[in-house]
């Protein structure tokens, strides 16, 4: 009896139990969660005047470089009278290189031209002295002009010694090398005794301006100009900027890049030197565009697109956007935002798509 009576208060303790789990799993199906509502700030995109400008960053190069090459490969080097570095003239010496052989050949095509001089002032004497003669009819026509013939063949023998001369004089001057420009030496690859050879000996650069070359985009290149105003600062002086002007624009743009090189001429002032690394800026004109503050653009995990928020009734919706140029805590929006839409002034983690938010604008 009794095991009959623990049966049946096991069988109502289940039952209980079973009822139990019953009325508060449908409790809980009746409850209805609450949506967190997040309240938002929102701004429509800013009318903003932007510069249009243009950056590259490139190496200072001297205006002008020349190289100081021998026009007689295989002399020695006697003497050098310049150093790297040095500020030389235009026509200064800068080495000399053996001329012996070639002043034994001057003294010996002198003595040529004396003896051809010689030569030719006795048949032309003769010459006159014939045609005089056959003027009376005493020499015959033959004889004068056999002596005509000879005293013009003397008389070109002259300038032919006289051009041999000249020529080589004209190489003896080859056996000096000269600044070509005045500027600063900046290499010199040649010593005392060394054998020239058809490599530059000096290379000569003009520095009272340097030039920067660097290249444009496709889609700011046609409003460069030449003559136009560019700012430069240098690594070597921070703090400070330099103004100069765009001196040469290619004329095509290079097909694999699609940018236009552009060069800057830049007064050195005795202060900029070649190799220095420089930073250009030009400024094209002014655009008139919509921004939105810096905080209301995202990134878009994964692709880093920009996004921002934009708010439709109360709902927050994912916008992606094209972004420009910046400008005091404003970006400006290229596309992806009329004028008159409402975005979300600051980003926030809670704020995702498809969120309810409240707008608080005062």
């Amino acid at each position: 009896m009794k095991k009959y009576a623990v049966f049946i208060l096991f069988f109502a303790l289940f039952g209980g139990l079973i009822l139990y789990r019953r009325h508060e799993t449908a409790s809980t199906m009746t409850v209805v969660p609450v949506t967190e509502v997040i309240p938002v700030r929102t701004l429509s995109p800013l009318p903003t005047t932007f510069e249009e400008t243009v950056s590259f960053a490139a190496n200072v190069e001297p205006e002008e470089t020349a190289a100081v090459v021998s026009k007689v490969p295989g002399r020695t080097v006697l003497r050098v009278h310049v150093n790297e570095g040095d500020y030389v003239k235009q026509g200064q010496k800068l080495a000399e290189v053996d001329d012996s052989l070639l002043r034994q050949q001057i003294a010996q095509a002198e003595a040529a031209l004396g003896k051809a001089r010689t030569y030719a002032s006795t048949i032309g004497a003769d010459s006159k002295r014939i045609a005089a003669l056959f003027q009376e009819n005493v020499v015959s026509r033959q004889q004068y002009e056999r002596m005509d013939g000879e005293a013009k063949v003397a008389a070109r023998q002259v300038e032919e010694a006289r051009a041999g001369l000249n020529q080589l004089r004209i190489m003896l001057g080859y056996h000096t090398l000269e600044a070509p420009v005045s500027g600063i030496v900046l290499s010199r690859t040649v010593d005392p005794g060394d054998t020239v050879s058809q490599l530059p000996a000096f290379i000569i650069s003009r520095q009272e301006n340097v030039t920067i070359t660097g290249g444009v985009p496709e889609r700011s290149y046609p409003s460069v100009r030449v003559g136009q105003k560019v700012f430069v600062t240098l690594d070597a002086f921070p703090g400070e900027r330099f103004e100069g002007v765009v001196l040469r624009i290619a004329p095509a743009l290079d097909p694999g890049t699609r940018t236009g090189k552009v060069e800057v001429l830049l007064p050195s002032g005795g202060r900029i030197k070649p190799g220095m690394f420089a930073r250009v800026s030009l400024k094209l004109g002014e655009r008139q565009g919509y921004a939105v503050p810096l905080e209301a653009v995202g990134r878009l995990s994964g692709s880093g697109e920009s996004i921002c928020f934009v708010v439709s009734g109360d709902v927050a919706i994912l916008r992606k956007i094209s972004t420009g140029a910046e400008k005091g805590g404003l970006v400006e929006i290229l596309s992806g935002l009329e004028p008159d839409e409402k975005i979300v002034a600051t980003r926030s983690e809670k704020i995702r798509d498809g969120v309810q938010v409240k707008v608080t604008d005062q």
